[in-house]
């Protein structure tokens, strides 16, 4: 059970509250990562084919209009889009530059007088230089992801490409993946070591097994690759520690013992942008690390989120809970009919009646930072700063 009744993003002016429009733009990966589950609602399928450009126009048109008719919701401080372009490695799709170009021109003719737009990618960086340099002017803000599992000549690469898209002057985060295995979790150590050198943003991330409820089936690996034994465990707590202005995690992390391990997503979790957060409308604290558990809470995640999942057309109010309107896991909709969708946001918005998610999941991953509460009287109250 959680300690604390509501849950929202705490105040940072760095990282500000915005709709986040996730687009799977493509499922094919040129990485295999030992703890990246595979099947076409796992990670990556390489054995799916890079959806075709016209598709992927037509749903960045739909994704425009949805995030458009929810800008109108909020008031003009947070009227703010990020469209993240991601995979699988959704560097990889053969139209990408056509794609983020008509991204730009799409915003540029319909909707930069209405509301702002950062344009990332989250990408294993593991691009050749040539394919790069094309990327970057098109990118606002990078996210990179580091693997352990890549080889040495990739590390190199990818290496290299931070520093290149750093000198273009972009915005970069670089989200470091904690492997549990001892060799492969100071190698990670050491590439946030690198990140501090060379003054890159990073986020050390915790791997999440990830528990597969809606979907075809996917290949899931051992949960071992997801235990952190009682050595890493501390170093996470001192990492939590140190976010949150030595806030003692002691009520979150357990009391181990040499030799144990533990799956860490059972226990709570950071926000996966690196936001801090805060509890009870306690405005002036703030928590990196918080326990993830709001079964029957009330959310607000469809107001902050929408996920695109391109290979099948299906429309997800997020990419981990995938909670609907109807209290059910599954979409709200589909590529294939958006009208309808839209004309039913549409409808909600005119009699100022947006939706709210009633949690049916154990454990929340991505969408962590929506503002949500236990009960519907102070979920109610802590949304009227984000409704106009």
């Amino acid at each position: 059970m959680t300690d604390f009744q509501c849950l929202e993003p705490a105040i940072d002016p760095s990282n500000r509250v915005s709709f986040l429009l996730d687009w799977e733009l493509t499922m094919k990966c040129n990485l295999d990562c030992d703890y990246c589950s595979k099947g076409l609602y796992g990670g990556h399928d390489n054995s799916t084919q890079h959806p075709p450009l016209d598709q992927c126009v037509a749903a960045l048109e739909f994704m425009y209009q949805y995030a458009d008719l929810y800008m109108q919701s909020k008031p003009e401080g947070i009227r703010h889009v990020i469209l993240n372009v991601y995979g699988g490695e959704s560097l990889h799709h053969p139209h990408i530059v056509s794609i983020l170009t008509r991204a730009h021109k799409l915003y540029q003719q319909h909707y930069k007088h209405k509301w702002y737009l950062t344009v990332t990618t989250t990408t294993n960086a593991i691009v050749t230089k040539k394919k790069l340099q094309r990327i970057i002017p098109l990118i606002d803000e990078f996210t990179v992801s580091y693997h352990t599992n890549n080889t040495a000549k990739q590390k190199t690469l990818f290496k290299s490409n931070i520093l290149d898209i750093l000198a273009a002057g972009k915005r970069l985060k670089c989200v470091v993946l904690m492997h549990v295995e001892p060799d492969l979790f100071k190698d990670a150590q050491n590439m946030i070591a690198w990140c501090e050198q060379y003054k890159v943003k990073f986020l050390p991330r915790q791997l999440d097994q990830l528990k597969q409820d809606y979907g075809q089936e996917a290949t899931f690996y051992p949960p071992e690759l997801f235990k952190y034994d009682s050595q890493q465990v501390v170093w996470f707590e001192k990492l939590y520690q140190d976010k949150t202005y030595k806030f003692n995690p002691s009520k979150i992390l357990p009391v181990m013992n040499v030799g144990d391990k533990i799956n860490l997503t059972l226990m709570g979790r950071a926000c996966c942008g690196g936001r801090s957060l805060c509890k009870d409308q306690s405005y002036k604290s703030r928590d990196f690390y918080v326990q993830n558990n709001f079964f029957d809470w009330f959310c607000s995640v469809n107001e902050f989120f929408v996920y695109i999942k391109q290979v099948t057309g299906e429309i997800f109010t997020n990419k981990d809970c995938k909670m609907n309107f109807d209290g059910a896991i599954g979409p709200i909709g589909n590529l294939n009919n958006t009208h309808e969708l839209l004309e039913q946001l549409k409808s909600q918005m005119l009699q100022k009646i947006l939706p709210t998610i009633q949690c049916k999941k154990t454990q929340c991953l991505c969408g962590l930072c929506a503002p949500k509460a236990k009960n519907q009287q102070d979920f109610d109250h802590i949304m009227v700063k984000y409704r106009s």
